[in-house]
């Protein structure tokens, strides 16, 4: 069976846990140069979903049940999932992410919209909102934004990921499913890697074997981090944090393994009325408590003007 066809198999069966059936569309984004695949799920106010790197839209799968008031787009993000390849450069990246972003919200048919980013997705995020004010109207962070703020570092199994060649080789390599669910639990935590279903971890490593998805991660993770550091010009300054508007909130768990949530907050402070949250887990918290993490990111959005169609049951 061809990879693509195996990936969508292990999806559909992840998403019918929860009884989901989500609609998938292309955005062809010509600025960015590059194919998204988008999944929406729900009905209500629009709510963009941006995963972390390596990760895809069934990552959030988990945790939709939660979010049944919102329009869910969960989009992928280039070389991950099954949307298109990119090609990173070093000090290329930001101005890559501020059209990326803007097309993605073109091509959904949103003026504005809140967001929650994970990790990559966060920094993203992150970056527009000092950038482009306006567009993502309220925001929620959770998991450590990847290298945006001060002190981040690059940990195994992702510093190797920044290695040229070596990064694609490893994301590749076959890892049979046990195998990649103990280096999820590195990247994320070993509870959060053990509450994935089988069919996520599936999705997941079988998506980093497409050689259009391994050439990018490797190429996005040489360009915005050295191997055990990340690169000045990813790293958000105290001004630029100072820039974001948008009603932010940070949902972060406290045994994140790339910043702790108290190496976080002198950054945080100063992006004016931003709110940390603290939450047991590491990186990927959600997956530990879906529906404590739901209830901090809806009341943020709630308190911001973008309470969901109807309470989750």
């Amino acid at each position: 069976m061809k990879l693509e066809s195996r990936i969508r198999e292990a999806e559909t069966r992840l998403f019918a846990r929860s009884g989901l059936q989500p609609e998938e569309s292309f955005l062809d984004l010509a600025s960015a140069g590059v194919r998204l695949r988008v999944l929406s799920v729900g009905a209500g106010p629009p709510l963009v979903m941006l995963h972390g790197v390596s990760l895809a839209a069934a990552v959030w799968a988990p945790w939709l049940a939660d979010f049944a008031g919102y329009r869910a787009h969960l989009v992928e993000l280039p070389g991950h999932g099954l949307s298109g390849p990119a090609a990173y450069r070093p000090g290329a990246v930001r101005g890559h992410t501020l059209g990326l972003m803007d097309d993605i919200f073109d091509g959904l048919g949103l003026a504005t919209a809140p967001v929650v980013g994970h990790s990559l997705g966060g920094m993203f995020a992150l970056w527009h909102a000092a950038a482009r004010p306006g567009r993502i109207a309220s925001l929620v962070a959770i998991g450590a934004p990847a290298v945006a703020l001060p002190g981040a570092t690059v940990r195994m199994p992702l510093s190797l990921l920044t290695v040229p060649v070596l990064g694609g080789a490893v994301l590749r390599s076959p890892a049979p499913r046990p195998v990649y669910r103990a280096l999820l639990g590195q990247g994320l935590s070993p509870a959060a890697a053990a509450a994935a279903p089988d069919d996520l971890v599936d999705v997941l490593r079988l998506a980093g074997r497409r050689s259009g998805n391994a050439r990018t991660v490797n190429s996005l993770m040489h360009a915005i981090d050295s191997f055990r550091r990340p690169r000045p010009d990813s790293v958000m300054t105290d001004a630029e944090l100072g820039q974001i508007t948008v009603p932010t909130m940070f949902c972060w768990g406290t045994a994140d393994p790339f910043l702790s949530p108290a190496q976080a907050r002198p950054s945080i402070a100063k992006i004016a009325g931003a709110v940390l949250h603290e939450v047991p887990g590491g990186h990927g918290p959600w997956l530990e408590d879906p529906a404590g993490c739901a209830g901090l990111a809806i009341g943020h959005f709630a308190a911001t003007g973008f309470a969901p169609a109807s309470s989750p049951a």
